[in-house]
């Protein structure tokens, strides 16, 4: 009985010892790899992976690993928070639909989709990020996508006559690199598009809970065919000179063609947004219907 007690004894402090070293193993693999990490790269290699649209600084992050990503706003916080609960917790509760706003002479329309689109991560989803972010520097365009509900227009405009339509968005911040101004413009869609629920992608992609609009397909239910990054008519709608001081601002594009063309029969998918020159630098963030706040809407004037 005592050679029992013994043995056990013993085992219980062959296990402690086992779990105390691994406990020490783990925290210098830790302490290794932030480290590393961190001072592997200096500032100037950080500002070219930014450049490049792939930027992740882990001197102002919590996340300890060595991934990068598309600039992504509030990242590390959001991705802590969600890790601590569970995988499951990737998938971002949508926001409901607020109603539309009407007067004798004006309504306004708020987004009841919107998202964008990466050429550099071409299979990842963004329809939950707070963001939009409209960006050029070549193979890692960024392309904004924004929709409003149809059986609200016909709403608002039956039995009227309109004017004018504005798309209005908010621009949260600028990366003050587009130089003495460069051209933003809109094209209307001319396929339809499913918004997804995904959000800083990669890390989407491996929960699988993306399943909406990417660079390579309009939906998941698509065949995909042709779509590289929106299909749009090739007329511009319209553009507006983005300038490093528009930041904090709404800036607004007339789409009275594209409105009038829907009362008229033609299908309303929403409108694509991008930069004139997609091969030079220049990044903006719009605030996305997630945001809450500022989110992109629709101004209809008519009488």
């Amino acid at each position: 009985m005592k050679h029992t007690t013994a043995v056990d004894h013993s085992s219980k402090q062959l296990l402690s010892m086992m779990v105390i070293a691994g406990v020490i193993f783990s925290g210098m693999t830790f302490f290794m790899l932030s480290e590393g990490f961190t001072t592997t790269l200096s500032e100037n290699d950080f500002k070219t992976l930014c450049d490049t649209g792939l930027c992740f600084d882990p001197t102002t992050a919590t996340f300890p690993t060595g991934v990068f990503i598309q600039q992504s706003q509030k990242f590390d916080s959001q991705m802590m928070n969600q890790n601590n609960e569970s995988f499951s917790a990737f998938r971002a509760v949508k926001t409901s639909v607020i109603d539309f706003e009407l007067t004798d002479s004006s309504a306004i329309l708020y987004s009841v989709k919107d998202s964008f689109v990466r050429e550099g991560l071409q299979t990842s989803n963004e329809g939950s990020n707070d963001v939009l972010r409209v960006m050029g520097t070549g193979p890692t365009n960024n392309r904004v996508l924004i929709g409003f509900d149809e059986i609200q227009l016909g709403t608002v405009l039956e039995e009227k006559s309109l004017d004018s339509a504005k798309l209005r968005i908010f621009v949260v911040d600028n990366d003050g690199r587009w130089k003495e101004g460069q051209s933003v413009i809109i094209h209307s869609l001319t396929e339809n598009w499913q918004e997804g629920i995904g959000a800083n992608a990669p890390f989407a992609n491996f929960v699988g809970t993306q399943k909406g609009v990417t660079w390579d397909c309009s939906s998941e239910d698509s065949d995909c065919m042709n779509w590289d990054g929106g299909n749009f008519m090739a007329t511009v709608t319209d553009s507006v000179v983005i300038s490093n001081d528009i930041s904090g601002k709404w800036i607004e594009f007339d789409v009275t063609n594209d409105i009038k063309a829907f009362l008229n029969g033609a299908p309303n998918y929403g409108w694509i947004i991008m930069k004139n020159d997609e091969d030079s630098s220049g990044r903006i963030n719009i605030a996305a219907r997630e945001s809450t706040s500022n989110i992109p809407q629709l101004e209809l004037i008519f009488t």
